[in-house]
């Protein structure tokens, strides 16, 4: 079981990092760093329970699976695409939705960012503690990490390819994964929750691991991930995106609607 004064010690770093993130996007108007310190944080904070904390060899090194591989992955994905000339068409939206207290407001998402960091590190500081036998379940967990993370991978990389490939906006991505789902790197992101639950089944804090895949799925349907970037895609493609909504599931894999 993590500490307290662990998990607050981490929260504070995870808001001081997002209130310098907050003075960054302050002065250079530009608020897409907020992706790459929550992802980068969630790493780092993954490295630091990883060597302070006294679990079993195995959960630790778990750790190092997820979250701090995986999210290294997305880290390093943001940081290569970052355009300092060029703000995230969500963030833009924002700063003109907001004609008000726009600056109150994005302190108030950073902040928001940073607690989420702590909320999503929690499992895996509970993993990084934990204590218990190697069995089945751990075997099954790791084959759900792999099989998310080559989703996520082959999601990027389709998404990318048809972004070469097609000249002009307003083109809408529906080849590969993105036929079965206007979200696939989503879905594999919300799949690889279930290693959590997985690997802690004899823990006591299991029922409260198994509410994180769903923790996470609202988040996803509901609040930061697709509702933004759904309503960015219609704004950005217009009639070719709502065709795409009426014959692509929105999250779950499976075939498209006549």
């Amino acid at each position: 079981m993590p500490s307290l004064k662990l998990l607050l010690a981490l929260l504070c770093l995870n808001l001081i990092a997002q209130l310098i993130a907050w003075f960054w996007q302050k002065k250079h108007q530009h608020a897409d760093i907020v992706d790459v310190v929550w992802s980068g944080m969630i790493v780092v904070n993954g490295l630091i329970l990883f060597f302070i904390s006294k679990g079993d060899w195995f959960y630790r090194f778990m750790v190092l699976l997820t979250p701090v591989a995986w999210y290294f992955r997305l880290f390093w994905h943001l940081v290569s695409r970052y355009d300092l000339s060029k703000e995230d068409g969500r963030y833009a939206y924002l700063r003109s939705y907001w004609k008000e207290n726009t600056q109150l407001k994005f302190l108030f998402f950073f902040v928001g960012q940073g607690i989420i960091i702590s909320l999503f590190s929690f499992p895996a500081s509970v993993l990084a503690n934990h204590q218990g036998e190697f069995g089945g379940f751990e075997f099954v967990a790791i084959a759900v990490v792999i099989l998310s993370y080559f989703g996520v991978w082959q999601s990027d990389r389709q998404l990318h390819q048809f972004k070469k490939r097609s000249s002009g906006s307003g083109k809408v991505c529906d080849q590969g994964l993105w036929k079965y789902s206007r979200h696939p790197n989503y879905f594999f992101e919300w799949t690889h929750w279930f290693a959590y639950p997985l690997l802690l089944i004899d823990s006591e804090l299991f029922w409260l691991m198994l509410l994180f895949p769903f923790i996470m799925l609202l988040f996803l349907l509901k609040l930061t991930g697709i509702p933004f970037n759904e309503q960015q895609n219609l704004r950005s493609k217009g009639d070719a995106y709502r065709q795409y909504q009426k014959r692509t599931n929105k999250f779950f894999l499976g075939p498209p609607n006549k």
